[in-house]
């Protein structure tokens, strides 16, 4: 997608749409590995909208090689000829009639090799609309005129007999029997081979030119017969040096040990290579339970219609329960005996609202890198225990040993007697 103060083209198209039209292979041909094919491929198609030229000279650039640094003559091939009939103008994202005489869009062209489209600018909203009106369909006359009235904005429209008279900048572009198109995927074959390799070449230069300063491609050399590279094989080799490494784990996911299971961790996926940061995580969620105290109180605005009367104040009791039976006793206790005091409770149309103590259930995140020995660490709730109840010392030394660490708990310290 493209970014702010980008500038928009009627010529350009994701790379997916390139993709489909032939302008890149779908497989590397200088490698088997299947990590590299999905890396380079995904890469390129997921670039932001651009010219079909700079979307073949991308994949014909990586399918060289890591090693490869190739000049233009060297970059003719199925997919920059056919990325050279849509510069040209050859080939249009526009209209054809189908055997049941209805209109439908596509990628077309005339079978007299006339021109159908003249890149310009265009806006974030509309640059990849047809690139002609369906109206020129079946029209014995076929006019252009400017559009942008710049002299390179032009644009096809329904013919007039009597152009010359209607506008200066009318010109006519072609005369028969009836406008036909040809989607280009039903003689993608042939198409291939429309264009001179001069013409081809120059469009490809034009491409490089711009992909250069752009920093879609790095020159490698200067002078007749430069010669380029791919621009994102450090990227590649990085990505695939952790996948390769996620791959390689001894560990088997779902491993169990000492109460910690071996599990994927964080999972990024790029075009379809899978790379984990493993982890051991509890085998049962680390959980405590915990007092709160419910204290009401009367509103600010208690004296107005339409608000609460009343409001909660909550307080968390400095003490942690393993067991939500021992925990929920206490607040029974705690409810029974504790009140009414005097000030700790309110009255409120004629009824007296008391402070409650309940019971909150709390869980915790506990994680151990997927490198460590995880042998020798104690099961996830004795080695959290230690953590709450143990000195602040204690606690600094479990923790650097846990990629995520609970907080320690105010108040869990014990104490000696």
């Amino acid at each position: 997608m493209m970014g702010w103060g980008s500038m928009y083209f009627t010529g350009y198209r994701n790379p997916t749409v390139w993709a489909e039209l032939g302008m890149m292979g779908d497989k590397l041909s200088f490698t088997n590995d299947d990590t590299v094919n999905k890396l380079g491929i995904g890469y390129i198609k997921a670039q932001a909208d651009e010219c079909a030229m700079d979307t073949a000279v991308r994949y014909t650039l990586l399918n060289a090689g890591e090693n490869g640094e190739i000049n233009a003559k060297q970059m003719l091939n199925q997919h920059t000829r056919l990325a050279a009939l849509v510069e040209e103008g050859i080939v249009a994202d526009g209209w054809y009639k189908d055997d049941e005489d209805e209109k439908q869009r596509a990628w077309v062209y005339h079978e007299d090799g006339i021109r159908l489209h003249w890149n310009q600018v265009s806006s974030s909203y509309s640059y990849d609309n047809a690139q002609f009106s369906a109206n020129v369909i079946g029209k014995s006359i076929v006019d252009i005129y400017d559009r942008g009235y710049t002299g390179r904005g032009w644009s096809l429209r329904a013919g007039r007999a009597d152009y010359e008279n209607y506008r200066s900048d009318l010109r006519k572009h072609w005369e028969g029997d009836s406008f036909t198109l040809i989607p280009l995927m039903q003689n993608i074959r042939a198409m291939s081979h429309y264009l001179e390799d001069k013409v081809v070449l120059r469009v490809i230069n034009k491409s490089l030119n711009r992909m250069v300063k752009s920093g879609k491609a790095v020159q490698v050399t200067a002078g007749r017969g430069r010669t380029f590279r791919w621009n994102a094989w450090g990227w590649l080799d990085e990505y695939r040096q952790k996948h390769l490494v996620t791959m390689a784990k001894q560990r088997k996911l779902g491993d169990k040990v000492n109460g910690w299971e071996y599990t994927k961790g964080q999972v990024t996926n790029m075009f379809g290579v899978e790379v984990c940061d493993h982890e051991w995580k509890p085998v049962e969620e680390i959980k405590t339970f915990l007092l709160h105290i419910n204290i009401p109180r009367l509103s600010n605005y208690w004296e107005y219609d339409g608000y609460a009367k009343t409001e909660t104040t909550t307080v968390q009791l400095p003490h942690l329960f393993f067991d939500e039976e021992e925990a929920q006793n206490i607040a029974d206790e705690m409810n029974q005996t504790s009140y009414p005091r005097a000030g700790l409770s309110i009255r409120l149309d004629g009824k007296t609202l008391m402070p409650i103590v309940g019971v909150h259930l709390k869980t915790y995140s506990m994680t151990v890198d997927g490198t460590a020995e995880i042998e020798s660490y104690a099961e996830p709730l004795e080695m959290f225990k230690q953590m709450q109840f143990g000195s602040p010392s204690i606690y600094k030394q479990l923790a650097k040993m846990l990629r995520i660490a609970p907080s320690k708990f105010a108040g869990s310290m014990k104490t000696e007697e």
